[in-house]
């Protein structure tokens, strides 16, 4: 049997240059596994045996993927770490094989092209020089912090002593990636050179690095910084901002961004032996605590989502060159801009020359925010906004692959939408309706194709939101779900599959939360301590500031579609209909649970007097419990019906679409810390002093009797699934 590819290899070339090559077969990315980094520690080896010979001279990191150098270390390697000791083990392995590298006595040069995370990083920094090719998917960063961690393979060691603390610590907490040109900027980078002939670059830099022709340029530092630095007052107040920041932000519900901070602060000044010591005693600390796993598993939860298609199917994608987005209102103009800014042509339609005017406006307002935020070069403003053709007619049509109808929310409408644009589609255009609560089964069957309409759900607002759910109609192809997930993939969002069920996945499980906040103010809970115990929670705002948000009236709509989906237990309380009997629709009229100026915001007394709420009537814990278990009990319901392929999908599209905590993992991943049982009892409480809306549903009784795991995907795996791929 021939020798399995491996994801490394290590070349020689006529200057007697060292090519240590990353091309991990079978895969896009290059990622620094178990079985890598024990071939780089042989291969390392190999070389130091060598280099006595006088050959090599130098050795280069090359990656052979176009657009990733490393991606970082095995996130399902991350997740197996067993304990405290587990980890400070497999980091002191990194640390070793990365210092191994950086002792060699030949230079060292990190040629990086493309996605250089995590691991990559850390191992580029072990290395002498660092050169950068001028491509936008070259990206440096270390976002280890996004999963709970600290960069665990020297990084947070040696960082700061390459860039200087204020930079380290921004790029560490942050968890941002910088491209080529920051990265230069930041003296991360040495040198940047053009992407063609990049190759060819990294190994002159490699003969004159063993000539000592090259040097490094250090960035500027002012006065102010050197004061900071480089001074015992200076650091500690450096270090003292860092965690009034942090704490300020998220106070200690991300312990990882503290303890970088510790192990920077207490390491500057160690032997680096000593340093890389108390990095793997932090890293295992940290590694093994509730919040890494929760976001572990939600990182791994969304790598899954972009691989829900067998490949028989994924090969079915259609690159998607034009898209065309109907109805220029709010939703319509981001998603016009969404597209616009991932570089693809986009026909705005309308039917109101006025409306059209809007969207466009729209749309290039979010493209000058994006350009002054540097999240595109503001050059290039122009240019993509230039990728945006507003139109009220039909006659761009005739080459757009992905239609996404974003129109009034009335069944009728859109199918009138659909037979009227249909007509005028190439055979292989997808129709993707944007619905939020509407039946994509009825809507296709007002169209020829059926097997072409599909639902693309976006959040509001739709460039700040990740999450888009993809609804599969009854007749919806395989083909055409595909494309859209591809789509999904290109503007940047995080798709997640979801069947054709009233209200999908969030809208579902956000309907009986927001119903129950009518429920508890009429048991005399205020406004103010509704939202301040949710926001306590961890959530960005509370059900009350999000009703607002929403407005009543649209609120009262939905209420009472889930009411006649789902019967009693979505029963609407008679406070949003009180509160629009008095004039109220929330912010879109100024006066909802809180009243807005152009001064402040607070909650209008009115609402108090409304309810009789005495402000002290329902303690905190009630209120977590009544307004988030319910939500729990309902992902039990729809995962029965499979709505979503399991609870790693009701979690992710939770934390993605409502802002539910990242560091609690999503509904289920909170409910798990509590036990089945014990939520089951409690639900079972609730239900005897507020009412069968509370009644656990008969997937969380099953649970609770076999002692089962709220996240376990093999719990729910059912090959006849509607979703079954």
């Amino acid at each position: 049997m021939a020798d399995k590819p491996r994801s490394l290899r290590l070349e020689i070339d006529a200057d007697k240059i060292g090519w240590l090559i990353f091309d991990a077969p079978d895969s896009q990315v290059n990622l620094l596994d178990s079985e890598v980094m024990r071939h780089l520690d042989g291969y390392l080896a190999e070389l130091e045996s060598r280099i006595a010979t006088g050959h090599p001279i130098a050795v280069v990191i090359w990656s052979e993927k176009p657009d990733t150098f490393i991606a970082g270390a095995d996130v399902n390697e991350i997740a197996e770490i067993e304990d405290e000791e587990d980890g400070r083990r497999k980091s002191a392995m990194g640390q070793r094989i990365f210092s191994r590298l950086g002792r060699l006595g030949i230079p060292k040069i990190a040629a990086i092209r493309g996605a250089c995370l995590g691991g990559g990083t850390e191992l580029a920094l072990a290395c002498d020089w660092r050169l950068a090719a001028d491509t936008p998917a070259t990206t440096i960063g270390l976002p280890e912090i996004k999963l709970g961690l600290i960069p665990g393979f020297g990084g947070s060691v040696r960082l700061p002593r390459l860039v200087g603390i204020q930079r380290a610590l921004s790029m560490i907490l942050t968890g941002r990636s910088l491209s080529a040109a920051h990265a230069y900027r930041y003296g991360l980078v040495d040198q940047v050179f053009d992407d063609a002939g990049f190759q060819h670059s990294a190994a002159q830099v490699a003969l004159d690095a063993v000539l000592g022709r090259v040097e490094r340029e250090l960035p500027h530092a002012t006065t102010r910084d050197r004061f900071l630095e480089n001074t015992g007052l200076g650091r500690r107040l450096l270090f003292r901002g860092a965690r009034k920041r942090v704490r300020s932000a998220s106070g200690t519900r991300y312990p990882a961004a503290l303890k970088a901070i510790d192990v920077i602060e207490e390491t500057l000044d160690l032997p680096i032996d000593e340093a890389l010591a108390v990095e793997a005693e932090a890293l295992g600390e940290v590694a093994t605590t509730n919040v890494c796993r929760n976001l572990v598993r939600l990182f791994r939860g969304g790598r899954a989502a972009n691989r829900t298609f067998a490949p028989e199917i994924a090969a079915q994608q259609r690159d998607v060159r034009k898209v065309a987005v109907l109805g220029a209102g709010v939703m319509g103009g981001g998603i016009a801009e969404l597209a616009a800014a991932h570089d693809i042509s986009v026909v705005l339609k309308d039917i109101d020359r006025e409306a059209l005017d809007l969207g466009l406006r729209h749309a290039h307002e979010l493209l000058q925010k994006a350009g002054k935020r540097g999240i595109i070069a503001p050059e290039e403003v122009g240019l993509k906004f230039a990728l945006v053709h507003g139109t009220l007619s039909y006659e761009q049509f005739g080459d757009v692959d992905v239609v996404i109808e974003a129109v009034v929310e009335r069944l009728h409408v859109k199918q009138q939408v659909l037979r009227d644009v249909e007509a005028e589609l190439p055979p292989h255009a997808v129709f993707a309706t944007n619905t939020s609560s509407l039946s994509v089964t009825k809507l296709s069957e007002a169209a020829a194709r059926p097997d072409r309409v599909v639902g693309l759900h976006f959040f509001n607002p739709v460039h700040r939101m990740p999450l888009v759910e993809i609804i599969r109609g009854e007749s919806s192809s395989d083909a055409a779900l595909a494309t859209v997930f591809k789509l999904a993939r290109r503007l940047g969002k995080t798709p997640v599959l979801v069947a054709d069920r009233p209200g999908f996945i969030v809208n579902r499980l956000l309907a009986p939360y927001l119903n129950e906040v009518g429920f508890l103010l009429n048991d005399g809970a205020d406004v103010a301590r509704i939202d301040r115990t949710l926001t306590e929670f961890g959530l960005p705002m509370g059900p009350c500031r999000l009703l607002d948000e929403v407005g009543f009236d649209v609120a009262a709509h939905v209420a009472k579609e889930m009411a006649r989906a789902f019967g009693d237990r979505m029963r609407p309380s008679a406070a949003l209909d009180t509160l629009t009997d008095l004039g109220r629709l929330g912010k879109k009229n100024g006066r909802g649970f809180y009243t807005y100026s152009d001064r402040e915001e607070r909650v209008d007394r009115e609402v108090g007097r409304a309810f009789g709420s005495g402000g002290g009537g329902v303690r905190p814990e009630e209120i977590i419990d009544r307004c988030l278990l319910i939500s729990v009990n309902e992902a039990m319901y729809a995962l029965e019906e499979r709505v979503v392929a399991g609870p790693g999908d009701v979690d992710l599209a939770m934390v993605m679409g409502t802002g539910f905590p990242p560091f609690r993992g999503g509904p289920l991943a909170w409910a798990e810390s509590r036990g089945a049982r014990s939520v089951r009892d409690r639900l079972l409480e609730l239900t005897e002093q507020h009412g069968d809306r509370f009644t656990p549903a008969p997937g969380l009784d099953r649970l609770a009797d076999a002692d089962g795991s709220f996240t376990s995907d093999a719990v729910w795996r059912d090959p006849g699934s509607p979703l079954d791929m």
